[in-house]
């Protein structure tokens, strides 16, 4: 009896840890280059297939009126896996979320956020979580900095 105890015991404490067994928390960081202050503006982690964006209702960080140059975004766990991007946007309806209409002001710096569900699952050298890839073999697994992002007009 003591030992199924121990079990049920043992396997009620591993589900509960799935959060720390599961995908890693993790952020991502970069510069803000060009975009000026008190424009409703708002950065968000978006879906990018295909050459297009995906308003998906991730929660954004507001950046209007504290734009210091740099930004830290903690990345959601809760997505499909694929391909992201963070933009700057311009919050039209001011719900705080990038929503179809939001238009995007950041230009496009080569680089994806990818969310894998397991090692190279989209491409050749991306580990399970958070990775960013630029094209290259150098894919950034666990340091998810220099995502750096610039005005497509700066002002």
């Amino acid at each position: 009896m003591k030992k199924m105890l121990t079990l049920v015991a043992l396997g009620t404490l591993a589900l509960s840890s799935c959060s720390v067994l599961g995908t890693r928390s993790a952020a991502v960081s970069g510069q803000l280059k060009g975009f000026s202050p008190n424009q409703n503006l708002g950065l968000a982690v978006v879906g990018y297939n295909n050459g297009r964006y995906t308003a998906d209702g991730t929660q954004p960080q507001v950046i209007d009126k504290f734009l210091t140059g740099g930004y830290t975004l903690t990345l959601p766990r809760n997505v499909p896996y694929g391909t992201y991007r963070v933009v700057v946007f311009r919050d039209a309806n001011s719900d705080g979320r990038f929503n179809t209409g939001d238009v995007v002001l950041s230009r496009d710096n080569g680089k994806l956020l990818v969310y894998a569900g397991s090692d190279n699952q989209f491409f050749n050298g991306t580990k399970y979580g958070w990775n960013i890839y630029n094209g290259t073999a150098d894919i950034q697994t666990t340091l998810l900095n220099n995502y750096d992002l610039e005005a497509i007009n700066p002002q």
